[in-house]
């Protein structure tokens, strides 16, 4: 009998991979604050060393920079956005580039300091922004450099035509550069996410496995506690399933527990967490569940199961019942004793006649 995924859970999509785009973020971080950290004390020292030589228009533009970049460093460090604070800070530089082009700068040196610009606008803010930007300053350059008199300084031909070419190489160099990286982070991040899919599968049932359990459910609720604390564990063993494979062999085993997944998954809400611990035991975790209301839920669970066929063997329709120990989770420390403690309580109702729900309110 061929053994697939039956269904397509829920629980799949709580699988993350910060930590890959987390690296990707830290990159982004570390080029702009580079930045940053370089135009604040160039700008400063050029305001402070040829503040008598500039044109008055270039020196406040100068000054209105830095004192925004520095806004913008501050915002940052209170409100963690990122890409907004990239933004603003690759706008001001900019217009601080168009400032520099109009005005010429020290002996007509602007154009020199043009030439970073798709660099770090590429690392920064990435392709499609970074293309934006660069694209339009170098139109802008464009119509100061050969468009009408509009007051701004004169460059010699020669300069003129040999900042065009080294601007437009800088450009489609850093253009792609970002874009084949960009495509090559996202290619391993389906890569890694995929794994990691494949990792936290049981591969007969699609159920998660204890695995995506220890490994990233507690990171999750680490992270949002209010999202899912307290919790409540259902464990759940499958009553007499031993006589499934003795009498009827493993295949028709395999097509109990694909069934049992599925009445699960039907059964109990899409934000619940359903995982096959080991054989014909499996663990339910209920978000913002107490004990009271999930032995409710488990007892209906437990009449829903006694009434469904989970086999048919020549024409003999073949139900199963399961025993289910319940326990309550208050603060995430505690889910190895809650566990213990439904391990026990299942222990119990196989002892007193199985095809029962035991918990501490029992």
């Amino acid at each position: 009998m061929k053994k697939e995924n039956i269904n397509k859970p829920s629980w799949l999509n709580l699988i993350n991979i910060d930590s890959v785009y987390k690296s990707d973020k830290q990159r982004q971080a570390f080029s702009l604050f580079s930045m940053i950290a370089f135009a604040i004390v160039v700008l400063t020292f050029l305001i402070i060393s040829n503040y008598d030589v500039y044109s008055p228009i270039l020196t406040v533009s100068l000054l209105v920079a830095n004192m925004t970049i520095i806004g913008s460093t501050v915002y940052f460090i209170q409100s963690r956005e990122l890409e907004s604070v990239a933004l603003t800070t690759m706008v001001i530089i900019f217009l601080m580039c168009v400032a520099l082009t109009y005005t010429g700068g020290k002996e007509n040196t602007a154009l020199y300091w043009l030439m970073f610009y798709p660099v770090v606008t590429f690392a920064t803010l990435g392709v499609k922004l970074g293309a934006w930007l660069s694209v339009f300053l170098i139109v802008c350059c464009l119509g100061l450099l050969y468009g009408p008199d509009l007051g701004q300084v004169q460059y010699g031909s020669v300069e003129k035509s040999r900042f065009i070419a080294s601007f437009s190489l800088v450009f489609i160099f850093s253009f792609i550069g970002e874009f084949y990286r960009q495509k090559s982070h996202a290619t391993i991040a389906k890569i890694t996410l995929a794994q990691k899919k494949d990792a936290y599968t049981d591969q007969l049932t699609g159920a998660a496995n204890r695995r995506f359990i220890t490994s990233h459910f507690f990171n999750l609720v680490s992270e949002q506690p209010q999202n899912y604390l307290p919790f409540s564990i259902l464990l759940i063993d499958l009553d007499y399933f031993k006589f499934i494979n003795d009498n009827h062999g493993h295949d028709s085993g395999d097509i109990v527990l694909i069934e049992f997944t599925k009445l699960l998954e039907s059964q109990f809400s899409s934000d619940s967490i359903k995982a096959r611990y080991g054989g014909e035991e499996f663990v339910v975790i209920l978000p913002k569940e107490t004990v009271y209301t999930a032995e409710k839920i488990a007892n209906n669970f437990r009449q829903s199961l006694a009434n469904k066929t989970l086999l048919n063997v020549e024409k003999d329709n073949i139900t199963l019942t399961c025993s289910i120990g319940v326990a309550q989770v208050n603060k995430l420390e505690e889910y190895g004793d809650a566990l213990k403690q439904a391990d026990q309580f299942l222990y119990t109702a196989k002892e007193t006649g199985r095809n029962k729900v035991i918990s501490d309110l029992t």
